[in-house]
């Protein structure tokens, strides 16, 4: 939360919302930052994703299977596999602490921001190739993966949480809408989706 709600991420936030033209949707997310705390947050996150309802189901799923793939446990995890395949290729660790599914929103969104890191770092070293490869596996992640799943996701969250709501859940509500935002203009802009693994160049985060 003191990361979140740092004035710096405040700004940088609000910034990137104007250069990107997600202006709206940034303010948005950091006035809903701004107005909650760690255990609001914390409250909101189980009814939103940790705690089944009546019937045993959960408000909103966080997995990407869920969406692409569907309730068949086979192919859940087979699809699970592959994004676990594509961390590994990439360097992407999750934390010790992290005890979520690999196929997580926060994954597959930290996956994309690697990407996009390190496509801008080879830009600016004048390394085309590596950039042009990062930007086609960043292609084939939102093709694969994030098309069928952030855009619904984010749909639930909204039909989930009130429209006018000024709890912790808009703080959902809000982050929901810019990434589904981000995503809609990454899909529209990106190349062909095909990727060389050999040519990618390792790097170490931690999700």
């Amino acid at each position: 939360m003191a990361e979140l709600t740092h004035e710096a991420t405040a700004e940088g936030l609000r910034e990137a919302g104007r250069k990107l033209g997600f202006e709206t949707e940034a303010d948005a997310l950091a006035a809903a930052l701004d107005a909650t705390d760690r255990e609001s947050l914390e409250s909101a996150y189980n009814d939103l994703f940790g705690l089944p309802v009546d019937d045993g189901t959960y408000p909103v799923v966080p997995y990407e299977a869920e969406y692409t793939v569907g309730d068949e446990v086979g192919r859940q995890q087979r699809r699970i596999a592959t994004v676990v395949g594509l961390l590994e290729a990439f360097g992407v660790e999750p934390s010790d602490d992290f005890d979520e599914r690999q196929d997580h929103v926060v994954v597959e969104l930290e996956l994309l921001q690697v990407l996009a890191a390190r496509r801008a770092v080879a830009r600016e070293e004048g390394d085309d190739d590596t950039a042009d490869n990062l930007e086609r596996a960043e292609a084939m992640v939102l093709d694969e993966h994030i098309e069928g799943f952030v855009p619904a996701f984010a749909h639930d969250v909204r039909e989930t949480t009130d429209e006018d709501a000024t709890g912790a859940s808009s703080v959902y509500r809000a982050a929901a809408n810019l990434a589904e935002a981000v995503v809609t203009r990454d899909l529209a802009d990106h190349p062909e989706p095909e990727v060389d693994f050999e040519a990618s160049t390792e790097v170490r985060s931690r999700a």
